[in-house]
């Protein structure tokens, strides 16, 4: 079988999966966000307001990193005979030059994330070289996480629980 020829020859959809998005602002305040299926508000695209409540796009960003490596991680356990028990992550985002988004005078420099450290903490019924090799191959089919790791300083660390 040649797989070079096949790729050619494969049709479109097979090797890439277009998705919509749609943004709409009627009240020129907020923006509402129309998937295939649902949609949701937002009104921030961050807050600095440790009291504000509705979910920023900022917020929205780093929970769909967060939540697009765990889920990786918990779809190849459950291929692999669901070797994960127990799985918990936390994401730290460092966002540079906030500053310019607030309006101080002085501060005209683009913001930009310049950093995101995710920490994975799992148990998984697996020896130390097994844990590392299933982590990283679970990892590299992660399509967020191998989208940004190109485009910035991303960091996933696996603590294994004992």
């Amino acid at each position: 079988m040649n797989r070079a020829n096949d790729k050619l020859n494969a049709p479109y959809e097979s090797k890439v999966f277009d998705i919509r998005f749609r943004g709409t602002s009627n009240d020129l305040s907020s923006v509402k966000i129309y998937t295939s299926k649902n949609r949701f508000q937002i009104e921030k695209q961050i807050s600095f307001d440790p009291e504000s409540e509705p979910i920023s796009s900022m917020e929205y960003f780093a929970g769909s990193v967060l939540s697009s490596i765990l889920l990786t991680l918990l779809e190849q356990s459950k291929k692999r005979g669901s070797i994960i028990e127990e799985i918990e992550g936390v994401l730290n985002l460092s966002l540079e030059n906030p500053l310019s988004l607030l309006g101080v005078k002085g501060y005209e420099e683009e913001p930009f994330i310049s950093k995101m450290t995710v920490t994975v903490y799992l148990y998984a019924d697996l020896e130390d070289k097994a844990f590392d090799e299933f982590c990283l191959g679970a990892l590299a089919k992660s399509p967020i996480y191998n989208t940004l790791k190109r485009s910035m300083e991303l960091e996933v660390v696996f603590k294994k629980l004992t």
